[in-house]
């Protein structure tokens, strides 16, 4: 027999007992703070921790970046080629 083994025979409870018995408590646990009634939302907004200074914010989204084309790098094929079948 292993350690735990014996410990587990001396308190006169086999492994899967002992598993039944603190899985119980563990859920028991879980469901008293359900059932608490605390509305503790973690995803709440806090407080800041300094007074906000900006007055105003611009946000600009761009997904991607520029198109190759509209940069101004020179693109010497790009006027070789211009106006041809592809």
């Amino acid at each position: 027999m292993t350690k735990d083994a014996d410990i587990l025979a001396r308190l006169g409870c086999t492994r899967r007992d002992f598993l039944m018995r603190s899985g119980m408590g563990l859920g028991a646990l879980g469901l008293g703070s359900l059932l608490s009634g605390a509305s503790h939302n973690p995803l709440a907004p806090k407080a800041p921790h300094f007074r906000p200074r900006a007055k105003r914010l611009i946000h600009l989204f761009m997904n991607g970046g520029p198109s190759h084309v509209d940069t101004f790098d020179p693109k010497p094929l790009l006027t070789k080629y211009a106006g041809k079948m592809l």
